[in-house]
């Protein structure tokens, strides 16, 4: 469908810019109970989301069905990757996480921790790490160390200071 009304187009614009400006996926912060050095390592993690953790299909009469949601999805999953340093300051986090018993409890921030809009709370977490790829012949890029953050999430959040 092409719209060829510039007054139409204008009051879609006017809509969508009253909702304010949007998010930026980079402005947010992974922070790890009692590992805050880290939040400077953290390039991608996943940003914990309430919603239905499927769908329930409901037979009715004369072969219809009908859609239910399911229970709401505690036990989240997605993808995350740190910035090794030379020290091995995320080799050295894995391994003192692993002997605490591989759980941790995190808080992320749409902003930063000093500065924030607001900031979820995730409760026994953990990582499940990629083997890192490490190619002799790459001159020009960090190592990441990538995996799986395990985590549940309960909807707790709060208000920030901005």
């Amino acid at each position: 469908m092409v719209v060829k009304s510039g007054t139409y187009l204008q009051s879609s614009y006017r809509m969508v810019k009253a909702m304010g400006d949007k998010a930026v996926s980079s402005d947010a912060m992974f922070v790890i109970d009692n590992h805050e050095d880290l939040r400077l390592l953290c390039k991608q993690f996943p940003w914990p989301i309430l919603s239905p953790a499927g769908e329930i299909e409901v037979p009715m009469p004369l072969g219809a069905a009908a859609w239910q949601p399911q229970q709401l999805k505690i036990n989240q999953q997605g993808q995350v990757t740190f910035l090794e340093t030379v020290e091995g300051h995320v080799a050295a986090f894995v391994q003192a996480v692993v002997a605490d018993g591989a759980k941790f409890n995190a808080t992320v921030y749409e902003g930063t921790m000093e500065e924030y809009k607001r900031k979820v709370r995730i409760l026994d977490a953990f990582f499940v790490f990629d083997n890192p790829d490490r190619d002799w012949e790459n001159r020009g890029q960090v190592l990441n160390i990538s995996g799986t953050l395990f985590f549940h999430y309960f909807g707790e959040q709060s208000k920030g200071n901005i």
